[in-house]
């Protein structure tokens, strides 16, 4: 299980307190091992070349990949909401990067046995985020289903629950192909008894 984002940075590469810098700039002063900076900026390069790039976000080393999604709950003038979500998110702590992707991603991440393994090493702990449910999960036993398998996890985030550290090139091929259908498949439907709040990420 990975350790969290808050106080988990060396003494000199806190986080700015405003907006980031580019995701390429904070990794080549961030991470120190070499593979683990090789594998974060060769997927930033894929990114951009994909036209999918990280956008800066505030408060702490967070980038995020946005995609599109219509709204069919909300209208106006005959005109469903559009809009876009944060499909993944990528975050810098405790040394090196790692992924978070929305439920949308993930939904098909579940869906790859060829990935499986790495999904039971990747469950990510409620950390307090500013959604304010901490008090409520941190020491909460939680059922879980994972291809198939339940299992009962301590304090795991109900938003985000899982959080790839380092992927692996076998993890980062997969989510790749993934990315890429994201992007070149129809905007995500959001429809009866769905919220975005709770598929993609705001």
């Amino acid at each position: 299980m990975p350790k969290t984002p808050y106080n988990s940075h060396k003494p000199g590469k806190e986080p700015p307190k405003r907006k980031s810098p580019q995701f390429e700039a904070a990794v080549s002063v961030y991470i120190e091992n070499d593979t683990d900076k090789a594998s974060a900026l060769g997927f930033a390069e894929w990114l951009r070349k994909n036209k999918i790039s990280p956008v800066t976000g505030n408060n702490g080393y967070n980038w995020y990949v946005k995609f599109h999604y219509v709204n069919k709950n909300v209208s106006k003038d005959g005109k469903y909401q559009r809009s876009t979500y944060h499909g993944i998110y990528l975050k810098l702590f405790n040394d090196t990067w790692h992924m978070l992707p929305s439920k949308d991603i993930l939904e098909k991440v579940l869906l790859r046995d060829d990935i499986k393994e790495t999904v039971w090493d990747s469950i990510f702990p409620c950390y307090g985020c500013n959604y304010g449910c901490y008090e409520q999960v941190h020491n909460t036993a939680r059922k879980k289903s994972f291809f198939d398998r339940e299992v009962s996890v301590k304090g795991v985030c109900p938003r985000q629950p899982l959080c790839f550290t380092n992927p692996s090139d076998k993890t980062l091929g997969a989510l790749k192909e993934i990315l890429l259908e994201r992007k070149n498949s129809d905007d995500l439907i959001i429809s009866t008894g769905m919220t975005i709040y709770n598929y993609g990420m705001i």
